[in-house]
């Protein structure tokens, strides 16, 4: 019995590190995703997203659809961040909690802590965000196609 749960134990382990040598691409994707944003370049390098993404966010109109989505909720991010005095915004991902690829479509679960500067204080929000990607042709990239976040 006990050799058992260690080959089983020692199989998950070995299930764990090949999904995360085989997603390599999509971490990247996800990375290009944070780039943009912390970078202010979301609206320019829309690279990121699905010319079809949908953004669900606490912001209004809270979603976002279509061509052109991501840049949009870009935008409406911009609008807030003004409003508010929110500078130096940036968004950091922390390690996959959950990822699942299917052929061409990806879905994960990832922590992600926006943070930005008011009236000279660092502020971070921590939340929880859930990605969707696909991708058309091997080696053609993953693209994200849904992403809606959760403050936490």
């Amino acid at each position: 019995m006990r050799t058992v749960l260690i080959l089983i134990v020692l199989g998950m382990t070995g299930s764990a590190q090949a999904a995360t040598a085989d997603h390599t691409d999509i971490e990247a994707a996800v990375q290009r995703w944070a780039v943009a944003f912390s970078s202010g370049s979301f609206a320019r390098d829309n690279t990121p997203c699905a010319e079809d993404a949908v953004v669900i966010d606490d912001l209004p109109p809270h979603v976002w659809q279509g061509p052109g989505a991501c840049s949009r909720w870009f935008d409406a991010f911009k609008a807030w961040a003004t409003k508010n005095a929110a500078t130096e915004a940036a968004i950091s991902f922390g390690p996959m909690r959950h990822l699942d690829v299917e052929g061409a479509v990806a879905y994960l679960v990832a922590p992600v802590t926006l943070s930005y500067r008011r009236a000279g204080q660092r502020v971070n929000f921590p939340g929880t965000i859930t990605i969707t990607l696909r991708t058309q042709e091997p080696g053609s990239g993953w693209r994200i196609t849904g992403a809606a976040w959760a403050d936490q």
